[in-house]
C-alpha cells in the first residue's frame, strides 16, 4: 500500500477508523503514525466534523412532485416540438406533390400553344 492509496481511503471513509472497511484498517494502523498521515487525517477529520453538522430537510412530497414534474417536463417539449417540426415537413412535402399532380386541362394547353405561336394576342388575356 502506498500513501496515495491511504489518501483516496480517507477521502472516502474519514477519519474515524470504525467508518473504515474491516479489510482497510490494517492500512489505517500503518500510515496513520506518519506525519503525511496525521495531516491527511486531520483535513479528512475536518471534513467529517463539516459534513456530520449538516442538518437535512424531512421529506416533503411537495418538493418530489415538482422535482418529478420538473424532470418531465423537458421531455413533453422535445416531443412537442418533434411532433410540430415532423408536421409541417409532412404538409410541405405534401403541398409540393399535389403542385406536381395538378391535372393539366385540354384548354389550358391549346391556349398555351397558341400564345406561344403568336396566333392570339397576350392583351386577350389580361
Amino acid at each position: 500500500m502506498s500513501m496515495q492509496r491511504f489518501t483516496e481511503l480517507a477521502g472516502a471513509w474519514g477519519a474515524d477508523p470504525r467508518r473504515w472497511p474491516e479489510a482497510e484498517r490494517g492500512v489505517y494502523a500503518r500510515f496513520a503514525a506518519s506525519a503525511e498521515g496525521a495531516r491527511i487525517l486531520a483535513e479528512a477529520a475536518a471534513l467529517d466534523q463539516a459534513l456530520d453538522g449538516l442538518r437535512t430537510r424531512p421529506d416533503d412530497p411537495l418538493r418530489a412532485a415538482r422535482i418529478e414534474r420538473a424532470a418531465r417536463a423537458p421531455q413533453w417539449r422535445r416531443s412537442r416540438i418533434a411532433m410540430a417540426s415532423g408536421a409541417w415537413a409532412a404538409s410541405a412535402v405534401l403541398g409540393f406533390m399535389l403542385g406536381l399532380w395538378q391535372p393539366g386541362t385540354e384548354t389550358d394547353d391549346t391556349e398555351l400553344s397558341q400564345m406561344l405561336q403568336g396566333s392570339t394576342v397576350l392583351e386577350d388575356y389580361l
